[in-house]
């Protein structure tokens, strides 16, 4: 952050941030699926949306 290349967020709410949405994931395994379908993994889904999801809210 303080070069520049990172986009000023506050540290803490961050690292809760990516605990809670990873770990929703985890924890709720079940659910997810239930929300997605079963043409659906969410594991194979979610990487690509949580570095996108981070990636813009961590762009300058």
């Amino acid at each position: 952050m303080e070069e520049g290349r990172l986009a000023p967020v506050e540290p803490r709410h961050l690292i809760f941030s990516i605990w809670a949405l990873t770990q929703q994931y985890a924890d709720f395994d079940v659910q997810v699926r239930a929300v997605l379908g079963p043409s659906h993994d969410p594991l194979a889904e979610a990487g690509p949306f949580l570095d996108n999801l981070y990636r813009k809210m961590l762009s300058v």
